[in-house]
């Protein structure tokens, strides 16, 4: 192979290739040496060459452990193939998940049975099973890996390892959200606070709360009631606020909405421009530079290099709307804001809306998910089953 190049160094050889440029246009070489002959110098050599050539993480220890492994693996892998949300979320993950119980113990030496106890021991701390289901992907991605083209291993322990049948399926509650708490919380957030348009949007139309937050007034066609969403915001650590794409593609969607809605959506865009007379110049806009990230600076400013966008949840300044506002708000009454999803739901089942239509508005990709997620057993469902059976009887006797 022409491009490792085998040099002698005292008693003993090094191999020596080129790999790539680095930022300041000079040449990278990757070099090791202390080989006690040339054969074995160029051996190496050609095995670091083709592990630089395939992507390798850059790992040589032939006994490394898995938290050195998978800190390099989310690093240089992972963070190149997917969006920062999910890096942070694969990186949190991985730091309260894995890297205390696991972490110290060698990629070569983790087994089925080392893996399956790991699993059963989150799911008796109580963790969801779309956790483990989330924990046992990504070891078993980060485990691909180090099959090829890491080559620390030649069979993936976690392709064995299954998710315990009685791991509880959702821990966080979901509350129906009852009319009566419905008329509390406007009353308590009336028109004009910042927070009635969020809690009609999400009561109205089931959104996830990072869309609603990411919803500017171009997403609203309020002549024909119509919202498209394409966009969420999302909270990078040490970075800021940005605007992001959505969960999946399924959740590029359009929704109509009640005439009702439409109605006080239009009452809170002219709200908003009473609002920003009556703050001036210390009224706030919020502006989206060329990264997605979020700027928010009073209309007096030095104007910035950056698009200007108009949110439709905002505070009384102008000031964005972010989730962790109003999970505050929504923990502080005893719900979160999966409840109004749920809520939203669990009502357009009930009422006999078919479920496709349903998982299409909340943007899932099928029905399964729609109907294990957030419709429940309730008494409704119960009662009209029963008078369905009870009308076939009658009808065949």
């Amino acid at each position: 192979m022409a491009q490792v190049r085998i040099r002698k160094r005292g008693k003993t050889f090094s191999y020596i290739f080129e790999a790539g440029k680095k930022s300041d246009g000079k040449r990278k070489v990757v070099e090791k040496g202390g080989f006690a002959t040339r054969n074995l110098a160029y051996d190496a050599g050609v095995a670091a060459y083709i592990d630089w050539k395939h992507g390798n993480i850059g790992i040589v220890s032939e006994n490394i452990a898995l938290k050195d492994f998978m800190t390099n693996w989310l690093k240089n892998v992972v963070a190149l193939n997917v969006k920062p949300n999910t890096m942070q979320m694969y990186s949190a993950y991985f730091k309260k998940y894995i890297l205390p119980k696991l972490g110290d113990i060698p990629v070569q030496e983790l087994t089925p049975a080392k893996l399956d106890a790991w699993i059963r021991e989150l799911s008796q701390e109580g963790y969801a099973k779309n956790t483990l289901s989330q924990m046992r992907m990504l070891i078993r991605n980060a485990l691909n890996y180090a099959i090829y083209p890491a080559k620390l291993i030649s069979a993936n322990p976690a392709n064995y390892i299954k998710v315990p049948k009685k791991a509880p399926t959702n821990v966080v509650k979901r509350h129906i959200i009852t009319k009566e708490k419905l008329s509390e919380l406007l009353e308590k957030y009336p028109f004009g606070s910042p927070y009635y348009i969020p809690i009609l949007i999400l009561y109205h139309t089931g959104m996830r709360i990072s869309e609603v937050c990411g919803l500017t007034w171009d997403n609203f066609d309020l002549e024909n009631n119509v919202v498209t969403l394409n966009k969420q915001i999302v909270y990078l650590n040490k970075k800021g606020y940005f605007f992001s794409t959505l969960k999946t593609q399924s959740s590029n969607r359009y929704i109509f909405i009640s005439n009702f809605l439409a109605g006080e959506l239009k009452r809170w865009k002219n709200q908003q421009i009473e609002n920003e007379k009556i703050a001036g110049d210390s009224y706030i806009y919020v502006y989206r530079n060329s990264e997605d990230k979020i700027i928010q600076q009073s209309k007096s400013s030095e104007k910035v290099d950056a698009e200007k966008v108009l949110p439709v949840c905002t505070r009384l300044d102008g000031r964005a709307i972010f989730k962790y506002l109003l999970t505050n708000i929504f923990k502080d009454e005893g719900i979160n804001a999966h409840s109004f999803r749920h809520t939203h739901a669990t009502m357009l089942i009930e009422n006999g809306a078919i479920p496709k239509g349903v998982a299409r508005r909340l943007g899932h990709s099928n029905t399964a998910i729609t109907q294990n997620l957030y419709t429940h057993n309730t008494r409704k469902l119960q009662e009209d089953a029963a008078e369905i059976f009870e009308k076939a009887v009658q009808a065949n006797p």
